[in-house]
């Protein structure tokens, strides 16, 4: 699904703050998923970064929800929204404990590269999993919500 007119304008927005601010990135590391592909690259073009130079990375990707996909009406009847394993008896969902697993590598990852300042724009439950991995909280913890296009600093 492509992005909103409202996503797009949170994407250009985004990239107007970190201009505002005097961010540079060395990188820019995306998931390969057309929404978040497309919100690096508006937010590239603010900053004047070439999109062609955007780094897609499969780990970056969005949990798998299975047969729950699309479905929000079926999450929201879940305790997901405090517990996010409670999705994880459903047919085809990603476990939290792969998620997870999934983002400690990507971590890993980050800090393999040379670069030292590096944007990652991505999906809200890989998100909150990558901030457990820097932050080294249990899984049980969910973590605050990322914000659409927020600019949020991990490291």
């Amino acid at each position: 699904m492509p992005l909103t007119i409202k996503g797009r304008s949170q994407a250009k927005q985004a990239g107007r703050q970190a201009s505002d601010k005097g961010l540079a990135f060395d990188v820019i590391i995306s998931s390969p998923l057309a929404r978040a592909f497309d919100t690096a690259k508006i937010v590239a073009s603010e900053l004047g970064y070439p999109s062609n130079k955007i780094i897609l990375n499969d780990r970056f990707v969005e949990r798998d929800f299975g047969k729950l996909e699309g479905r929000r009406d079926l999450v929201a009847g879940t305790k997901y929204f405090i517990d996010e394993s409670a999705i994880d008896p459903y047919d085809g969902v990603e476990k939290l404990v792969d998620l997870q697993k999934r983002m400690d590598d990507f971590l890993a990852y980050l800090h393999s590269i040379p670069h030292d300042t590096v944007l990652v724009v991505g999906h809200g439950g890989a998100g909150r999993a990558l901030r457990r991995a820097i932050e080294r909280e249990p899984l049980s913890k969910r973590g605050k919500a990322l914000g659409n296009a927020e600019l949020v600093r991990f490291i």
